[in-house]
């Protein structure tokens, strides 16, 4: 028989596919907050005085107010208990600087009585321009004192606050001067005259005797 035919060539394999679009890359994640800054300090303030002061003598009293309710107390402790039955005290003060606040004035009693003081009267800073004199009749406050605790009779110290009270502005510091405290009591009923001496009438003299 005849010899068999070749065989055919094999074709050439297909192309391959093209590979697929690689995924978006994700969103990057937002930042934190910044820290809360820190608190700054406390403005230092000085309270000595000022080129301009002048108050040859007296007490300068300076408090930084810078908030309401707050002031510093200026008191004057006594040696002993004193009576201050019918007295009168006399504050003479004047504001240097000060717009809002006061002061007030006061009497108190010692530790036996709890330190019961009063009548703590309010005066406006902004009224103490010019020297001013602030009294206190003890007996009017006692007898004003709704508890009745106070013992006129046994005082132990006077003194004065320097107080921001509710309101501002408020100077920085508040500036007050004081001339003077004095305790003046009511002088004593003059006494009474001495009765007039009693005594007899001297006898008359002789006459002379007549002439010659």
């Amino acid at each position: 028989g005849g010899t068999g035919g070749e065989g055919g060539t094999g074709g050439d394999g297909g192309d391959g596919g093209t590979g697929g679009d690689g995924g978006e890359g994700g969103t990057g994640g937002t930042g934190g907050d910044g820290g809360a800054g820190g608190a700054g300090g406390a403005e230092e303030v000085d309270i000595g005085p000022g080129p301009d002061e002048r108050c040859s003598g007296c007490a300068r009293l300076a408090v930084p107010l810078t908030e309401a309710d707050t002031g510093t107390l200026f008191q004057f402790d006594l040696p002993d208990l004193i009576d201050l039955t019918g007295a009168t005290v006399t504050f003479r003060v004047k504001t240097y600087a000060g717009t809002g606040g006061g002061v007030q004035t006061f009497v108190q009693n010692g530790g036996a009585q709890a330190w019961i003081g009063l009548p703590w009267a309010w005066t406006d800073l902004s009224s103490l321009q010019e020297w001013t004199e602030l009294t206190i009749d003890v007996d009017a406050a006692a007898a004003a004192d709704e508890t009745m605790t106070f013992d006129k009779t046994e005082v132990r110290r006077i003194g004065l606050r320097v107080d921001a009270g509710i309101t501002g502005p408020w100077a920085n510091p508040s500036v007050v001067y004081v001339d003077f405290i004095r305790i003046t009591r009511p002088g004593g009923a003059g006494g009474t005259g001495g009765d007039g001496g009693t005594g007899d009438g001297g006898a008359g003299g002789t006459g002379g005797d007549g002439g010659t």
